[in-house]
């Protein structure tokens, strides 16, 4: 099939036309038409600006919805400061549900109001949640203390299993040693706990 071309001017456009748009290519077979313009390139038309030209372009009648939108950015007005408070807390709850998540696993025995309370005191040490699971495992649910007191010693999470006098670093927090004497300790005998 042929196409025809459409309009007034050469190629079926007037020709002040021509230099912008191409012309609409006209089949004889409807199917064949209709298979060209679904696969031809849409007319170009301006850029919309905004949701409502948007789904008018479309063919959507999205009133309602936009208008629900609207309401609720109008509403929601808030500083920058209550912002990053609630992002704050946001990611501390979301800490908390990790450290939940990972001591329920290691510590089936604990009852829930016990987890809870170490959630929110593994999450208060501000660890990523790989990391937090790795401090959990090495010094155990009871250690968000030990976890804190190391990283401001400087022993790293990698030291946990270095031995010193015949015990690893890890049961000497455990066993309630303090982090700078744990720290002291493995200088003193040539042992390097951070990274």
């Amino acid at each position: 099939m042929t196409p025809l071309p459409t309009g007034n001017g050469a190629f079926g456009m007037p020709a002040r036309l021509q230099e912008t748009q191409m012309p609409r290519t006209l089949f004889t077979d409807p199917a064949l038409q209709a298979v060209y313009d679904c696969l031809a390139p849409a007319e170009s038309s301006p850029p919309a600006d905004t949701a409502e030209a948007i789904a008018a372009r479309e063919g959507l009648d999205l009133a309602t919805e936009l208008a629900a939108a609207r309401r609720r950015a109008a509403g929601t007005t808030v500083s920058p400061r209550q912002t990053d408070r609630r992002s704050r807390r946001d990611d501390q709850r979301s800490l908390e549900g990790h450290a939940l998540t990972v001591l329920s696993r290691v510590a089936k025995h604990r009852r829930s109001s016990e987890l809870r309370a170490l959630a929110r005191a593994w999450a208060g040490t501000k660890l990523w949640p790989v990391e937090m699971e790795a401090w959990i495992l090495a010094v155990g649910v009871d250690g968000p203390a030990i976890a804190r007191n190391c990283r401001t010693a400087g022993i790293a999470l990698s030291a946990m299993n270095v031995s010193m006098d015949g015990v690893r670093v890890k049961h000497h927090l455990r066993g309630g040693e303090p982090a700078f004497a744990v720290l002291a300790r493995a200088t003193g005998s040539g042992h390097r706990l951070s990274d």
